[in-house]
């Protein structure tokens, strides 16, 4: 499950890229005239001719129906009117194969739905996956082996997949997926805001630092606080990929290749505590719980801060009615950051045809140039070396700095934890941000707690 090696083979390549229809139906020629009977005179018969027969006509190749297939994607906004353009665009290259997009929502939306469509048997023939939930649907099946379509006639080079995030399509040795919407998290922060309250225009480097920053963007009003540093993640689909980061930082390995859960080491513990400190000690945080979540409170400027995702760079910066500024995620003891983000798979329960047909449409959505077209439409990162060392790329990374930094924190990314892989990984991660920050539960206890629930999941499920 350990992914570090081929994590850091990401930032190797990564930053030295930094420097019709049928013809009709021929008409069929008609039969010659039947010879004319001469009557029998005195004179001699006449010789008769030899018949020529008629060249057999050619018959054209009838036009077979192209293969229909359904691909079910996540993601709104931005990624998601990308992904409908590229799938427009595969149906317009060729008449072989039509795919209907079907949005289902978040990622674990789309992962109850597909739980109970496989119940049903009524499956899609290609799935978007948060990467993480992959292994899961493999170990138990639902996915087809994609390592002969790989090799076979329809081929495709492997190696020109950034090798940390290839990696994430195996499980077991056999390839399930191949890397789509790639991402890290990043800080977005207010830059009106950081002029306003005498904040150097840049981020903070440090999670102290961070305290520090978030100290001074507090804004009060009597006793109502009108405005803090930072609106901490809460969702099912945030809070762990959050929290890991700041675990991470302070040293906190989650989870080892075996899936031993780590997160009640005193390391994890104290970046628990700091997150808690936030905000009942310092006032300087708040649980992300509005309506518009941790997002909406940034872009609303509630909060002076926030962590996001890189696939969020077009969303945020497009709505925000605020200079934008954005930075690595803050260091402790180290600074390092999970890749995120969604691989494509195919279904097993697909027809064979059907199963060629999603690997030519997945083949097609991860190739160059639908890769670079997303990249700039939303701010995941590339997935390839040729994507990375396209002139298109090139240049747009260098009119567009706020998508640089979120390939230059590359150097700095890791595998999730191997703990995410579990289903109900990321709710119990959810309801332990939430006891932390919201039901101000001691650290230990939560972390301990925490821990105790991941490895039953586990058990429950893998072994």
């Amino acid at each position: 499950m350990n992914k570090l090696i081929g994590t850091m083979l990401v930032l190797l390549v990564l930053l030295g890229a930094l420097a019709g229809c049928a013809a009709p139906e021929p008409t069929k020629a008609p039969p010659p005239p039947a010879a004319t009977q001469v009557p029998a005179t005195s004179v001699p018969a006449a010789t008769k001719p030899p018949a020529t027969a008629a060249p057999a006509p050619t018959t054209a190749p009838v036009a077979s129906a192209p293969v229909k297939i359904v691909y079910w994607r996540a993601l709104s906004g931005a990624p998601g009117d990308a992904q409908e353009e590229i799938a427009k665009r595969f149906n317009a290259s060729q008449k072989e194969v039509q795919v209907e997009v079907q949005f289902q929502g978040t990622y674990p939306e789309l992962q109850r739905k597909l739980q109970a469509a496989l119940a049903a048997r009524t499956t899609p023939d290609v799935v978007m996956f948060d990467s993480p939930q992959m292994p899961y649907f493999a170990k138990n099946g639902a996915l087809a082996p994609l390592d002969d379509f790989a090799k076979g006639a329809d081929s495709v080079d492997l190696k020109n997949y950034i090798p940390g995030l290839l990696a994430d399509g195996y499980f077991d040795g056999k390839l399930y997926a191949l890397p789509f919407a790639r991402s890290t998290p990043i800080l977005y922060f207010n830059r009106d805001l950081f002029k306003e309250v005498g904040l150097p225009d840049r981020a903070p480097e440090t999670w102290d630092e961070f305290l520090e920053f978030s100290k001074k963007l507090v804004k009060k009003e009597g006793a109502e606080t009108k405005r803090v540093g930072y609106a901490v993640q809460m969702g099912t689909t945030t809070a762990h990929w959050y929290f890991q980061e700041l675990l991470y930082a302070y040293g906190n390995d989650v989870s080892d290749d075996k899936f031993k859960v780590l997160i009640d080491q005193p390391e994890g513990v104290a970046a628990a505590k700091f997150l808690q400190d936030m905000i009942f000690v310092h006032g300087a945080a708040i649980p992300g719980t509005g309506p518009d979540g941790a997002q909406g409170e940034f872009t609303n400027q509630r909060s002076g801060m926030h962590f996001g995702s890189t696939g969020s760079l077009v969303n945020i910066i497009s709505t925000s009615k605020f200079q934008v500024g954005v930075g690595f995620m803050p260091a402790a003891k180290r600074r390092q950051v999970p890749i995120g983000g969604s691989v494509l798979a195919v279904l097993s329960a697909s027809p064979k045809e059907k199963q060629a047909a999603a690997w030519k449409f997945i083949k097609y959505m991860t190739n160059t140039e639908s890769n670079v077209y997303f990249v700039q439409k939303t701010g995941y990162m590339p997935i390839s070396t040729s994507a990375v060392n396209s002139p298109e790329m090139k240049e747009f990374l260098a009119k567009n700095p706020a998508f640089k930094i979120a390939v230059e924190q590359l150097q700095f990314v890791r595998p999730q934890a191997s703990i995410i892989a579990v289903p109900e990984a990321t709710e119990i991660f959810r309801q332990l941000v939430e006891k932390l920050t919201v039901g101000k539960i001691d650290p230990a206890t939560a972390m301990k707690e925490a821990s105790a629930a991941l490895t039953k999941a586990y058990n429950e499920t893998f072994k």
